[in-house]
Parts: structure tokens; C-alpha cells; sequence
């Protein structure tokens, strides 16, 4: 595979920048030695570390090219979604560009946790210089989180569930879900009846989508959540939930969708009724793109996918260089509308690949 290194300039004065907060203390940031020993702190989850913008990565900290031949781990949730496909061709493209191997593996299902984990400790015996991770659960890659963190290997922890590692690269979920109220809000300013369609029970992702559209729907003052159902990340069980709902409550305006598998689902039973009601999901995957282009879907809330992975693998390789980073690398809360679709997406879905370069 030909390797193609863009060049960024290294600015060593930005990475006095970023310190962490009281969970850590600052001589305890990942600092990597001359001698190719790192030593790294796991704290990415706890509340109140720093923040930094993924996009603005390349301008605040300078460039980055690898030094050596590293070798990099990444264990996705599911490959059958379109969303983790998306982390899947971010991540190898920045493998590309910046002179890294990455292996990436998936489980078969997002709810196969016990696989999910096996294949993360078949890769802890294969010497790995660094980890990316999107764990199907908070819990269910702990045994290999703790193994390779007695490596002494940079852990980044890309969407969903956030758990102890150096860095976290991902939106703010409860923003996906706010947005998406914000939007109904100033689509019905006289007021409207609204639904939610929920995640899988004790996904983080769903838990603070959830969260903060119920949050939202209280700030905007105009809007009336009469059901917030579970769907399970699954059309069909959306689509079953969005008939329910429309059948309930007639005079429905809009349904929020935890994730876009889904709000294609409730997007289908939409236009099996005949009525005019706003569909907002979340993640910005081509299927969905298409619905917001067609109009059969109002709008998708999107942290760029493409640009999670290739930031996450990205960070590991400023890890090992050596360089201190925020350890939360914040993805957008983007809302993709048929307005500004093209801004963002080629003509099949998918995400522009030269939106920070």
C-alpha cells in the first residue's frame, strides 16, 4: 500500500497548551522520551478534562508524521452499520497519510460484547505500539483495557461509550440530542407535539441523546414530548415504534431519532401515514444524507464519522511522538439539513474528505 505523509510543521509551543484538569495532575500527561518509552495517563472519562476541537488539531498543535514504524490496533463496535464505516475508512486514511499500519477489527453485531472483547485481547498478543477503541458498552472491554494499559500503550477511545483511556475523540451526545429539539423549536415557533425514538438501553450514545433532547424540549418552551420510545438502533423496531406513536398522538409534528438506522425506520412509517411530520436522527450516514437530499428525512445530526476515526488514529500517533494532547477531542454536533448537505457530504453520502485540510 503506498503511504501518503502530508507534512504538517511541528509547533512545539502549543503543547504546553493543554493542561489537565484537578483529575490529573499536569506531570502525569502522556510525554513521550527519546528513548521510545511513553508514559500515559487513562482518564479521558472523567468529567471536566479539556477540551479541544478535532478540527483545530493540526493548526493548534502543528503537524505530526510518524517517526517510526508504528503499529496500531483499532476495535470498532460493527462494520454492518455505515456509521462505523465511516471510523473505518477515517482511520485507514489517516494511517495513510501519516506513515502508520493500522489493523482494524469489529465485531459482528453492537450487541456482541463478548466478541467484541475476545477480539480485543487477541490483539493485546500482537504487539501493538497504540489502541483505538469504541467499546459496545462502558464495561465490556475492561480485561483488555486493563492489559493494555499495564503495556503502557496510548488508549483512544473513539464515540459511544466513554471509558478510561488517554484520549476520547467524539461529539458531545447530549448536544446531538439538543440540537435536534432546537431544531423542531424553531420550525414550529407557535408550538408542536414531538417524539423521541430511543437507542439501546445502556448505549452511553443513547443514554445522553435521550437526555438531552428531554433537556432541549424543556429549554425551547414551545414543545410537548408526548412519547419517548425505544428502538434498539433497529429500523424495524423504530419503524413499529413510529406507527405507535403517529397512531397515538395524530397531530405529531416531528420525532427525533437517536441514531439514522433508525430514523430511517420512523422515515418509513412517516410516509406510510401520508402526514407531514419532521424525522431528525443522528450520526450523518449515507442513507440517511440521501433521505435529507431526497426530503423523506428533515435532517441528521452528524459528528462527521469519517473524521472521528481519522483523528482518533491521528491522536495516537501525536501520542507516541510524544506530544500532549486535550483528552477529549471533540467532534461536531453538525445539524446536515437539504441547505447545507452539499457543504459537507459528496453525492453519496459521504463525508467530505478535504473539509480541514
Amino acid at each position: 500500500m503506498t503511504r501518503h505523509k502530508r507534512m504538517f510543521a511541528v509547533a512545539a509551543a502549543s503543547l504546553s497548551l493543554f493542561a489537565v484538569t484537578a483529575c490529573s495532575s499536569a506531570d502525569e500527561v502522556a510525554s513521550g522520551g527519546s528513548d521510545g518509552e511513553s508514559n500515559y495517563t487513562y482518564t479521558s472519562d472523567q468529567d471536566g478534562v479539556t477540551e479541544m476541537e478535532g478540527a483545530k488539531m493540526s493548526s493548534e498543535l502543528g503537524a505530526v508524521e510518524a517517526s517510526d514504524d508504528y503499529r496500531i490496533a483499532v476495535v470498532l463496535k460493527a462494520l454492518t452499520n455505515q456509521y462505523w464505516q465511516g471510523i473505518q475508512k477515517g482511520a485507514q486514511a489517516a494511517a495513510d497519510d501519516l506513515g502508520v499500519d493500522v489493523t482494524i477489527q469489529a465485531a459482528s453485531s453492537e450487541s456482541a460484547q463478548t466478541e467484541q472483547l475476545t477480539i480485543a485481547q487477541t490483539l493485546l498478543g500482537q504487539n501493538f505500539d497504540g489502541y483505538v477503541v469504541a467499546p459496545e458498552s462502558t464495561s465490556n472491554l475492561s480485561p483488555a483495557l486493563k492489559q493494555m494499559q499495564a503495556q503502557g500503550a496510548p488508549i483512544v477511545n473513539v464515540d459511544d461509550a466513554r471509558v478510561p483511556a488517554t484520549v476520547y475523540v467524539g461529539p458531545d451526545h447530549e448536544l446531538d440530542g439538543s440540537q435536534a429539539a432546537a431544531e423542531f423549536a424553531q420550525d414550529f415557533p407557535n408550538g408542536a407535539k414531538v417524539a423521541q425514538v430511543e437507542g439501546q438501553a445502556g448505549s452511553s450514545a443513547a443514554i445522553l441523546r435521550i437526555k438531552g433532547f428531554k433537556e432541549g424540549v424543556k429549554k425551547a418552551g414551545n414543545l410537548d414530548l408526548v412519547a419517548s420510545v425505544p428502538g434498539d438502533w433497529d429500523a424495524d423496531k423504530a419503524f413499529a415504534a413510529a406507527q405507535q406513536i403517529i397512531q397515538q398522538h395524530p397531530d405529531v409534528k416531528g420525532i427525533y431519532a437517536n441514531n439514522d438506522t433508525m430514523a430511517i425506520g420512523v422515515a418509513k412509517a412517516v410516509q406510510a401515514s401520508g402526514k407531514d411530520i419532521e424525522v431528525v436522527g443522528t450520526d450523518g450516514v449515507p442513507e440517511a444524507v440521501d433521505a435529507v437530499r431526497k426530503g423523506t428525512m428533515f435532517a441528521t445530526v452528524s459528528p462527521l464519522p469519517y473524521w472521528e476515526g481519522y483523528w482518533a488514529v491521528e491522536s495516537v500517533v501525536r501520542l507516541l511522538e510524544g506530544q500532549e494532547l486535550a483528552p477529549w477531542i471533540v467532534a461536531p454536533a453538525q445539524l446536515i439539513t437539504k441547505k447545507n448537505v452539499d457543504d459537507f457530504y459528496d453525492k453519496d453520502g459521504q463525508v467530505l474528505t478535504d473539509l480541514f485540510n
